[in-house]
């Protein structure tokens, strides 16, 4: 036999089962990785959790709704109902022959019913062909006058037949329930006082562990057939993403982790397990706005198609939160998608994506505000904006500036308008952050006096209608502006713009 490690041999097979048992096992215990980490997904976790969540959450719902029934009333009904139960047992025997009696009369009821209504389509059909026959062969439809009328007579007798029948299946039906309507009625009532509760414990009892269904087939290598955890998704009509090359239609997979989104009931608990505020507005199910067709990332942006929370593109709010997730998820800027998440005080920002060419959006007072800041500012006047074309120019009337200012004043004025009047909306156009060099001052003074020549050059003249008015009295003047509203629109203390507010603008 010839020496596998001897010159000549391409491979040396000890050597080889060495290589083939380590990659075996590297493969093994990869496998193993695999499944587990599949079994480990954040997602799971989190509906894992939400299913204990749902049913604490179902037992409060419970025991607030039993605390809510009127005891003392349900506890009448009960006795009320052991009353008529005894009654009843008493009269069992009665009951019972009526039973029979009304077994029999619904069996003849059925029956005589069935014949009835066959002979109605019978005669129907005969009695159309008689009409037919009787416009175009008049003198053979007399042969069959006869026995139309005979079918209609019979109809009509069993038509009497049906109606004594139910009326005997009525009395008997009375007579019954002279015996069993106490019973009937409490258990009517006390079903309504309790269906609630009723309906709760079904659902507490739904919501408990099951070995096969929860445990079984969410186990690893078998959770291919009928998991209960499963990822959730919605795909939202003539709505795509734009992904550089092509546009696919949106899919939104956030309720996953947010499953209870769009349910009432889980208001005050933490992410990703809390509701979502405003439910009759935003993705509820009678909302404007339901999740099922408007899906999640329209408005907060983000990458639905993840289902991981670094993946997802989340955005934190404030530098506490994202110390908090770097430190607990390995959190860090999203590089891989174009549009991360919104925080959460930015997502009104989207309503302008759908309500186009108006200023107010119902729900979105954030919005609604920047609007209205918008046009108090007067940015609407350089930057053309739909729903704010054909307003009026912002600013005041230049074309009398020289019967009220000084040249040296405008030039004051338009070089830093707020070192003037610290709360005017006015920008400053002179002297900003990349023109206040050393070598712009020449060039900024040039074009702030050749502005100020222009509107001085062209300004009109102006009469006033008192030229020399009185001196009036300062302290007067301080009482009647305190007094009759001035202060509701002007400001008089120096603050500055942000201070003031949006109302207060001269």
């Amino acid at each position: 036999m010839a020496n596998k490690k001897s010159v000549g041999h391409a491979y040396n097979v000890d050597f080889l089962n060495v290589v083939f048992a380590a990659s075996s096992l590297f493969l093994f215990f990869t496998t193993i990785w695999m499944v587990f980490d599949d079994f480990d997904r954040e997602w799971k976790g989190y509906q894992r959790q939400f299913v204990l969540l749902e049913g604490y959450v179902t037992s409060l719902e419970l025991q607030a709704t039993e605390s809510g029934i009127d005891q003392d009333r349900l506890s009448q009904l009960t006795a009320a109902r052991a009353q008529a139960e005894e009654s009843l047992a008493s009269n069992q025997a009665l009951v019972d022959e009526l039973n029979a009696e009304l077994a029999d009369i619904e069996a003849n009821f059925y029956i005589t019913d069935q014949a009835y209504n066959f002979l109605k389509a019978e005669y129907d059909v005969d009695r159309y062909t008689y009409e037919e026959m009787q416009e175009e062969h008049p003198e053979d439809a007399a042969e069959l006058r006869p026995a139309i009328d005979d079918m209609y007579n019979r109809w009509v007798g069993l038509g009497i037949q049906v109606e004594e029948l139910s009326a005997q299946r009525d009395a008997v039906r009375a007579q019954i329930g002279e015996y069993t309507g106490g019973v009937t009625d409490a258990d009517t009532e006390i079903r309504e006082l309790t269906a609630d509760a009723e309906r709760l414990r079904g659902r507490v009892a739904e919501l408990q562990v099951d070995f096969v269904g929860d445990i079984l087939l969410n186990a690893p290598l078998l959770d291919f057939m009928a998991p209960s955890l499963t990822i959730q998704q919605v795909i939202t009509p003539n709505v795509v993403d734009d992904v550089n090359f092509i546009r696919v239609s949106k899919m939104d997979r956030c309720m996953t982790c947010h499953i209870a989104i769009d349910r009432e009931g889980f208001e005050g608990y933490p992410q990703p397990y809390t509701t979502h505020p405003s439910l009759d507005a935003y993705v509820g199910s009678a909302s404007p706005h339901p999740v099922q067709t408007t899906g999640c990332t329209v408005c907060h942006e983000g990458m639905g198609q993840s289902i991981g929370f670094i993946h997802s593109s989340h955005t934190p709010e404030t530098e506490a939160q994202t110390a908090e997730w770097e430190a607990r998820y390995g959190w860090d800027v999203p590089h891989y998608w174009d549009f991360p998440m919104l925080p959460t005080n930015m997502t009104e920002a989207s309503c302008a994506k759908c309500h186009q060419d108006t200023v107010y959006v119902d729900e979105a007072p954030d919005l609604n505000l920047a609007y209205g800041l918008y046009e108090r500012a007067g940015c609407y006047a350089c930057h053309v904006t739909a729903g704010f074309t054909d307003l009026r120019k912002p600013g005041p009337d230049l074309t009398k500036i020289s019967a009220k200012l000084t040249p040296e004043w405008a030039s004051t004025w338009i070089r830093d308008p707020r070192e003037v009047k610290a709360s005017t909306w006015m920008p400053r156009f002179w002297y900003n952050s990349n023109t206040s060099a050393p070598e712009d001052i020449q060039r900024n003074e040039i074009e702030i006096g050749a502005t100020v020549a222009y509107l001085f050059a062209h300004s009109d003249g102006h009469e006033f209608a008192n030229a020399s008015p009185p001196l009036g009295d300062a302290a007067r003047g301080e009482e009647l502006v305190g007094s009759v509203g001035c202060l509701a629109c002007h400001i008089t203390e120096g603050q500055a713009r942000l201070d003031a507010g949006t109302r207060r603008t001269f």
